[in-house]
């Protein structure tokens, strides 16, 4: 039985199936199973040894929020227990100690769910001494892309993002399109919007192109993006 079966199987015992009913349109405690799982999957191929998951929240619409709300530490400690033995079966030490939350987003519609990680980043400088002599160390410029808390160091070439499984980083928000931005790094950073149905907004103003040379946040759907820059 996989993870997601013993779950949902856990979850309708604890709770006498009192919630196994419901509208074809609202969720149910598995899919909000299944959701983790795909961060799981996520924080397993992008995350580096040295990040480590805080916390994920996961928003929920007014009318899911109000429904699961007096099953919330049920929920809670079903994912928590989910995160830790996909931890342990698939080696992720980043997620040995990620704590779950959920949360109410009045922007979110009726079946739809928002994933929101936090991550921390362990790095300590370190100075090196030889004798008297103090060896500094060499700091090179690296760009990051931050989706939702999720970093990553973003390498010289072209990265597509979008809600499809054709793009290099996915992103769960279903006002994306399947392939709606790409990414090109070199010595600068470029944004392209490519033909995206929601457009790409930088504030309140929709563009088709932005030119990265230090930081900017953008929002594509209902999700905020940063690149930003920094020295390392």
């Amino acid at each position: 039985m996989s993870l997601l079966d013993q779950f949902e199987v856990q979850f309708n015992e604890l709770s006498h199936g009192a919630i196994t009913d419901g509208e074809l349109s609202e969720l149910q405690p598995v899919e909000l199973a299944g959701i983790v799982n795909q961060e799981i999957t996520r924080f397993q191929n992008q995350l580096s040894p040295s990040e480590k998951v805080e916390t994920i929240s996961i928003a929920l619409s007014p009318h899911d929020h109000k429904r699961l709300a007096k099953f919330e530490n049920l929920l809670v400690d079903g994912l928590e227990n989910l995160l830790r033995k996909s931890g342990e079966l698939k080696r992720i030490d980043s997620i040995s100690q990620t704590t779950i939350k959920i949360i109410k987003d009045s922007n979110l519609e009726t079946g739809v769910a928002k994933t929101v990680p936090v991550i921390t980043f362990e790095s300590p400088l370190e100075t090196y001494f030889e004798e008297t002599e103090i060896i500094e160390i060499t700091q090179t410029r690296v760009f990051v892309l931050d989706i939702n808390g999720l970093r990553k160091d973003l390498q010289p070439g072209i990265y597509t993002i979008g809600r499809g499984t054709d793009v290099d980083i996915q992103i769960n928000d279903p006002g994306i399109s399947r392939k709606h931005l790409s990414i090109q790094v070199n010595e600068k950073v470029t944004v392209t919007d490519l033909n995206s149905t929601n457009g790409t907004f930088l504030g309140t103003e929709k563009v088709t192109e932005l030119l990265v040379e230090d930081s900017i946040t953008f929002r594509v759907g209902v999700t905020e993006i940063s690149i930003v820059s920094e020295l390392r």
